[in-house]
């Protein structure tokens, strides 16, 4: 179960707002200057990190109701990691997640890269409500 949470996390079908949410976390990590965020995740409620929910979570916590678990802590990770070829700062997210039950603890550890969130030049998903990037910022982005 920490290893398939660990997985959503990382995953580009998490959301903050329609994009992507380790690149938004990513964002605040960097604006903040805050490398670690830990969190709680509630069975059957929205996902919170750091006051930013998660969209859609409850499709996964809804599923971790019939477990009965004590308790599912999570803490991300964010460091420098490089560069990318176009000279974009590279980060890596560490994803930890640690789930209790009668007295057992699983957990897992995973890390994906990723980069600072920048509306001007994503998009969000198509379930996403339209973005409030300008025309000029658009066309800047096919440009480049």
């Amino acid at each position: 179960m920490a290893h398939s949470l660990c997985a959503y996390l990382c995953s580009r079908n998490n959301d903050i707002a329609g994009y992507w949410g380790i690149g938004m976390l990513c964002a605040v990590s960097k604006r903040e200057r805050r490398r670690k965020f830990s969190f709680k995740i509630y069975p059957g409620e929205l996902l919170r990190i750091y006051s930013y929910e998660i969209s859609e979570s409850k499709v996964v916590t809804n599923k971790l109701v019939k477990f009965g678990l004590d308790s599912i802590e999570g803490r991300l990770s964010f460091f420098e990691d490089g560069r990318y070829p176009h000279g974009a700062v590279k980060y890596t997210c560490g994803i930890a997640i640690a789930i209790t039950q009668a007295g057992r603890t699983g957990l897992s550890i995973s890390h994906v890269e990723c980069w600072p969130h920048d509306s001007s030049r994503e998009r969000r998903r198509a379930a996403g409500s339209a973005a409030s990037v300008s025309l000029l910022d658009r066309l800047k982005n096919i440009l480049r």
